[in-house]
């Protein structure tokens, strides 16, 4: 299988030793993909660590002077209008990449639907996790990381870039997924090998970063609507046409930002684990039931999540579903109807 050509941007203000160890790494690791690095001033120690690395790379890079330290979002805006390659990654200058990171990014952007390419990321100075070193097929999640994220080209005609009034971090990153969603693709979290992070120094006072966070999350409610919480308590053994039927919807409402809990007997679990139905994405997460007393251990369950989740709605009324405790929630033919909707 061909693999597809890679642009990488990097906005870069300051911080010479991590951008030189940085770019270093990206010339052994990455080695036939295409440097877009974005300038924004600083110390003239960073610059000439820049056109060392420009002079060096010749074609294979773009270097240029955005004219001042701008939002993180804005500039890695101006590096995506400049990428022309099929899969685009944006990366910090405080990541550095491994061995093999590239080319399971590069194997998933090839999926039809394919959007927004989450690698896996790990803290610098981690041990090695040798069970991540494998692509198997990526599960889904709800957003990615300005620590590295890639961006496939039919996404970017399709969408263009992020949205530069939200923050830039969590609720950007969100409401980019919802919008590549929207438009028919994916955000996939691609295993492989680590790209590795540093902490970045955070700046601006508490308050200001308290009321931009408070903003960006009202900005996004106001455009996709409040998130919910649903339960699925799973019967023993039901059948599998059932369990097919209920995690198909979990997965859209999933997609659309909703969050499920899935209570499984130990046997039920066996067979959604086999089926790999418990890491169709990240927002599904399923609980393996206790097989002692299963009735106790599934009431216990949905109590928990309770506590930590007030507004969780238990979902009955469907094959395979069973309510805990003799509790009624919404139903599941509603659920389903939204969803298909798209109402939710």
């Amino acid at each position: 299988m061909s693999l597809v050509a890679t642009d990488i941007v990097i906005p870069v203000w300051n911080g010479p030793v991590e951008t030189r160890e940085c770019l270093a790494a990206l010339v052994e690791h990455a080695p036939d993909a295409r440097l877009i690095l974005l300038d924004a001033g600083g110390d003239p120690e960073t610059g000439r660590v820049l056109h060392e690395f420009a002079e060096y790379l010749d074609d294979r890079v773009i270097l240029l002077r955005t004219g001042g330290p701008a939002c993180l979002v804005d500039t890695l805006n101006r590096g995506l209008a400049l990428a022309s390659a099929p899969l685009v990654i944006a990366l910090r200058t405080s990541s550095f990449v491994t061995s093999g990171w590239l080319e399971p990014l590069q194997a998933a952007a090839l999926g039809p639907d394919a959007g927004v390419l989450v690698p896996c990321l790990a803290p610098a100075g981690s041990l090695p996790r040798p069970e991540i070193n494998r692509c198997d097929i990526p599960a889904e999640a709800c957003r990615g990381s300005f620590t590295a994220i890639g961006i496939t080209s039919r996404l970017y005609r399709e969408i263009g870039g992020f949205d530069g009034g939200l923050d830039g971090a969590y609720w950007c990153l969100r409401d980019y997924s919802r919008r590549a969603w929207q438009a028919g693709f994916r955000t996939l979290a691609v295993e492989g090998p680590p790209v590795l992070y540093r902490d970045r120094a955070v700046y601006g006072s508490p308050e200001r970063r308290e009321r931009i966070l408070w903003e960006s999350m009202k900005s996004y409610r106001d455009r996709w609507g409040e998130e919910h919480g649903y339960c699925f308590c799973l019967a023993q053994d039901p059948a599998g046409e059932a369990i097919d039927r209920i995690f198909a919807v979990a997965l859209e409402g999933a997609r659309r930002g909703e969050r499920f809990f899935v209570l499984a007997p130990s046997r039920t679990y066996r067979t959604i684990a086999a089926a790999g139905l418990h890491r169709l994405h990240e927002h599904i997460v399923v609980e393996r039931l206790s097989h002692w007393f299963p009735a106790r251990a599934l009431r216990s369950a949905f109590s928990a999540q309770l506590e930590k989740y007030p507004d969780l709605q238990p979902v009955t009324g469907a094959e395979g579903l069973c309510a805990p405790g003799g509790v009624t929630g919404i139903p599941f033919a509603e659920l389903e109807r939204n969803f298909t909707r798209g109402e939710v």
